[in-house]
């Protein structure tokens, strides 16, 4: 019998995101194939990172029982749901593990869960064709690999990872060493001056590797550094990998600057000199300066990745990109801008750089949200959900904290990039009852901006929008060192808290009617104490249920929402003195007005503020 070659779903890659891809394939039994150009699947993580560190936690201790919280801090496993899943933390207990187990775990999850994945088949050109069927058009793609094999489909995913390196455009650049390519031998480094171009976690990794050994290592970055403790984007540079900056701060030789490198040169000894612009806003007159550093014993560029192989696609479907090529541009549901065809993994953070999706712990929980979507859309079949009826107040809201309390996946995925849907169906007078007929639907794990352009949700005369979020944008001017103080809990909206929290979205014929933060906690759970002598853990839940009442009717209101019970609060808190405020606010101000009497500044604004009434 022929080999079969015709799929409605093919996915290119059998990464982390094509084998979870494959998973919930094989788990609604759909008509799909998995190709992948390596001998097995992973293969990017048998050379990278070259340094073999992962930069995904591996935190197998937690202190709670339930597996689903667990995952908020196993950023490496695949999602299962049979009762024994294969789980990454069985294989290391080390915080940042090396990479090869994290290929070894991908095998083994692809011996232990059927799948359906082709090995040694590369694909190297990519065509579409558009036909009618019925009212509709529908794709058909044509993949041919390097054999001359061909395979079509219906709906293609692409999830390569990262695929290709994002040179920088500068003169020379052919005579440098890449990230991808450059040696690991310390003692080719030994007290050589290096430079690194690029300031992300590729760049200070090799850095990283490098300072004991090198006598001096310039990095140079287009961009200042952006720290993921300051931006909570888990993209953005990691302590992990941060060793030089400490060191530069602490005046060890090694350095960084923001500068745009414009021409590398090799000189008559074998070195090399790199020209570099410098914007120059501090100076007088402010300028540009064009300066050149010579004696460079090894130039590596580590700029980065890109995200799809545009050579991949003939003419008749080159997705568009963005971000220098870097990214595809894509969708509320990661469909690019050619229909039917997707982009998952890695590449997902194409149209996100403030969750997780471009790490195993958020795209995982991507990929199980578009197959959702896909056998919504192509195969015609209900979005997943869960259905309450009758409505009853204590049953939805204590069911709704508990879920927030530990779902990983609006963890992960948070800033309300997934979120969850309520659609509140009610009839009846329902104000004086506990319950009422009706019914509520909960849809989980949803694009939040896929969802308020959905039909359905406009024209929903009640609905619910429930999301994990921080407020770090809110302190743009605060410290990492200086983000410990809780929020006001006094609160009943807790819109300035420091800790994730669930926010609750109140959207009536698809217009916002009320936005309510319920507070945050240091474990980020809304079911549990934060500390002895809290009274009342039950704050989070009346929260959602006065809110669920102001916009139902159903059961009561009246529930309260303070941290302490009454009788509590003279015990544990004491309100500051008249005295005490002005000492508070006077230590503050003195704080602002050193602040403003600073002579130096990298800015063109020099310290100009007005102190005179402070």
């Amino acid at each position: 019998m022929a080999e079969k070659t015709d799929y409605e779903y093919i996915v290119v890659g059998a990464g982390p995101a094509g084998v979870q891809m494959a998973y919930y394939m094989e788990k609604y039994k759909m008509d799909y194939l998995v190709v992948e150009r390596a001998d097995g699947p992973g293969s990017f993580y048998r050379k990278y990172p070259r340094h073999r560190k992962l930069i995904s936690i591996n935190k197998k201790y937690n202190v709670f029982p339930e597996p689903e919280f667990n995952m908020r801090h196993d950023w490496n496993s695949l999602l299962c749901d049979e009762e024994d899943p294969l789980l990454f933390t069985d294989y290391s207990e080390d915080l940042f593990p090396n990479a090869g187990l994290l290929v070894k775990y991908i095998e083994d999850f692809c011996k232990k869960y059927k799948t359906n994945i082709r090995y040694n088949t590369n694909i190297t050109n990519v065509h579409r064709d558009e036909k009618s069927d019925g009212h509709k058009s529908r794709s058909r793609f044509t993949l041919t690999d390097e054999k001359g094999n061909k395979f079509r489909c219906r709906v293609l995913m692409i999830g390569t990872g990262p695929i290709l390196p994002h040179e920088p455009k500068i003169q020379g650049v052919e005579l440098i060493d890449s990230y991808q390519d450059h040696s690991l031998d310390l003692e080719e480094y030994k007290n050589k001056k290096v430079c690194i171009l690029g300031g992300g976690n590729s760049a200070f990794e090799v850095a990283d590797h490098l300072a004991g050994s090198a006598g001096l290592i310039h990095m140079f970055n287009r961009h200042p550094v952006k720290f993921a403790w300051d931006t909570h984007f888990v993209g953005h540079l990691r302590a992990v990998n941060n060793n030089v900056l400490d060191m530069y701060h602490l005046k060890s030789l090694h350095a960084l600057r923001k500068c745009e490198a414009t021409r590398v040169w090799k000189t008559e000894d074998g070195k090399f000199s790199i020209e570099y612009d410098m914007h120059l806003p501090n100076w007088d007159p402010p300028g540009t300066g064009r300066f050149v550093t010579s004696g460079y014993d090894k130039i590596i560029s580590c700029t980065g990745w890109k995200f799809i192989n545009m050579g991949m696609f003939d003419d008749s479907c080159k997705p568009e990109t963005h971000t220098e090529g870097k990214y595809p541009v894509l969708d509320e549901h990661w469909q690019s801008t050619v229909p039917d065809l997707y982009l998952i993994g890695t590449s997902m953070q194409g149209r996100d750089r403030r969750a997780a999706s471009g790490f195993i712990h958020g795209f995982r929980y991507n990929v199980r949200t578009l197959t959702n979507m896909l056998r919504n859309t192509y195969d015609e079949k209900e979005l997943n959900k869960e259905v309450f009826s009758p409505i009853d107040q204590n049953e939805i809201c204590n069911w709704v904290v508990k879920h927030i309390s530990v779902v990983s996946a609006l963890y992960q995925m948070g800033q309300g990039y997934l979120c969850d849907v309520m659609l509140v169906d009610k009839d009846g007078d329902s104000k004086t009852k506990k319950s009422t007929t009706g019914k509520i639907e909960y849809l989980r794990e949803l694009p939040q901006a896929w969802v308020k352009k959905q039909d359905w949700f406009r024209d929903a005369k009640l609905a619910i929008i429930v999301t994990i979020e921080d407020t770090i944008s809110k302190y743009p001017n605060l410290s990492a060192t200086e983000f410990f103080t809780p929020g006001d809990v006094n609160v009943t909206n807790s819109k300035c808290s420091p800790f994730p929290q669930a926010v609750f979205r109140v959207y009536k014929n698809g217009e916002m009617a009320e936005e309510l933060y319920i507070g945050g906690s240091l474990v980020v759970r809304a079911d549990t104490r934060n500390f002895d002598g809290d009274t009342n853990p039950e704050r989070y839940v009346n929260k959602v249920k006065n809110l669920f009442h102001r916009h139902t009717g159903i059961g009561k209101d009246g529930f309260y929402e303070q941290l302490f019970t009454p009788d509590m609060w003279p015990k544990v808190y004491r309100p500051w003195t008249q005295e005490e405020i002005a000492e508070q606010t006077k230590m503050e101000m003195d704080k602002l007005k050193k602040a403003s009497q600073y002579e130096c500044s990298i800015s063109i604004l020099k310290p100009t503020v007005d102190v005179s009434d402070m």
